[in-house]
């Protein structure tokens, strides 16, 4: 049996990104990639039970945090995604690119 890994990219209601919108970033699942994500997109994949890492890039080397989750059987773990709202975040995220992208697991 397997588990689902469910990722969604949105924006929280009433903040704005303003760069970073229209790239695809990639998901990292276990330190591979597995799949890219599109703004206001969502991404679902079969993963096996047990503990994963899960990280998402974007070009260069903005990122998210790594993220450890654990996978239960014919469960969906779910994850939402989305660029730093607001400038002071996002001029945090210039000097930290592992801030650059939010991820938090729902």
């Amino acid at each position: 049996m397997t588990a689902t890994l469910r990722v969604e990219r949105s924006m929280p209601m009433g903040t704005m990104a303003v760069v970073d919108r229209s790239r695809p970033w990639q998901i990292l699942l276990d330190g591979r990639v597995v799949g890219t994500i599109e703004r206001d997109g969502v991404f679902e994949t079969g993963v096996e039970p047990g503990a994963h890492t899960l990280q998402l890039t974007s070009t260069g080397s903005r990122r998210s945090p790594e993220r450890s989750f654990t996978a239960a059987e014919n469960t969906v773990t779910e994850f939402a995604c989305h660029s730093q709202p607001i400038w002071p975040l996002m001029l945090m995220a210039l000097v930290v690119p592992g801030r650059w992208i939010a991820l938090k697991q729902r």
